[in-house]
């Protein structure tokens, strides 16, 4: 399984990439996911891989931790200061995307493209 993270602002930091398979610790329980991995950022993306997956569904989420501190920083409102993202591109309304929004197949290789996402650019 590849996972390609696109849209990057800025090479400083490392993406977090963290992978489930299962809705009740999507995303918010990275300790629990079934994979997770942190990347360096070359030419404006990054790349993870995960192998030997069984077949099922999954979900990834993404973080661009430009302070390289292992956490999403917000400001003083509560927005989020570094860019993330998540499977299908998947969007939440006031929070994270619900599993099913983001869940993607594994039955063999897979890849897929995150775009990260800022609120400031």
């Amino acid at each position: 399984m590849r996972i390609e993270v696109t849209n990057l602002r800025s090479s400083k930091g490392f993406v977090l990439v963290s992978l489930y398979n299962n809705a009740k610790d999507f995303p918010e329980n990275a300790e629990r996911a079934v994979g997770k991995t942190r990347v360096a950022i070359q030419g404006g993306k990054a790349i993870a891989s995960f192998s030997d997956l069984p077949q099922g569904k999954y979900a990834a989420a993404i973080l661009h931790d430009q302070n390289d501190n292992l956490k999403m920083d917000f400001n003083a409102v509560g927005i989020p200061k570094e860019g993330y993202g998540f499977s299908n591109n998947a969007k939440g309304m006031f929070g994270p995307p619900a599993f099913a929004k983001a869940a993607f197949q594994v039955d063999g290789e897979k890849q897929i493209v995150i775009k990260a996402t800022y609120f400031f650019r």
